[in-house]
């Protein structure tokens, strides 16, 4: 059985993951990530690497 603390442990990560992914999507730059999540540098490229950048729609018809 997992314990407590090993499971708030592994919540907080996730939830962490998810915030730089959501900072990512909003343009934040790499660094600031950093700074407003806590953790290594390291994490953030690792993270946002992973992302699809949006396609460019400035040349679609509306």
């Amino acid at each position: 059985m997992v314990k407590a603390k090993e499971r708030q442990s592994s919540v907080e990560e996730l939830l962490k993951d998810m915030m730089i992914v959501q900072l990512v999507l909003a343009g934040i730059g790499q660094h600031q990530i950093r700074q407003i999540v806590g953790v290594d540098i390291h994490r953030v490229s690792r993270i946002g690497k992973l992302m699809k950048k949006p396609k460019d729609t400035k040349g679609a018809s509306a």
